[in-house]
């Protein structure tokens, strides 16, 4: 167990750093977060394994994370700088969110109609889509 939990920082430390490189070349850090949690999961390199994500404490920890990232990220925007970045920012934005949201939700509406798999699915599918959408027009503008 001990060496899971080590393995488990060893994890955090690396995507710190990853973060880190990440700034270094102008991206936000939480993209470099995001890949070496694909690269060092379980569904790659392992070396958090699958016991360890399904233990208590873990999704204990892993929610109280999730909202400090998440108060870390939403406090990046701020209402003034995002007026004085001019409407072009805030129609971008709105037009890539609802533009993903329509456009996974029609492909997953499709492939589930035809699937026999419940419609209110896409809505879901088309939900996730939207909340990572305006994120890379957002850093290239800033």
């Amino acid at each position: 167990m001990s060496i899971n939990i080590l393995r488990w920082i060893a994890v955090l430390v690396i995507a710190f750093l990853a973060g880190k490189l990440m700034t270094k070349i102008k991206m936000p850090s939480i993209l470099g977060w995001l890949i070496a949690g694909m690269i060092l999961g379980p569904h790659a390199v392992n070396l958090i394994p699958q016991s360890v994500l399904d233990a208590g404490w873990y999704k204990t920890i892993i929610m109280w994370m999730q909202c400090a990232f998440g108060i870390m990220l939403g406090s990046e925007l701020i209402w003034s700088k995002l007026k004085s970045s001019g409407k072009a920012l805030i129609i971008t934005t709105l037009t890539q969110s609802l533009g993903t949201f329509a456009v996974v939700s029609l492909a997953f509406g499709i492939v589930f109609y035809f699937t026999n798999v419940p419609i209110f699915l896409t809505f879901i599918f088309g939900s996730i889509a939207l909340a990572t959408a305006p994120a890379p027009a957002l850093s290239v503008m800033k």
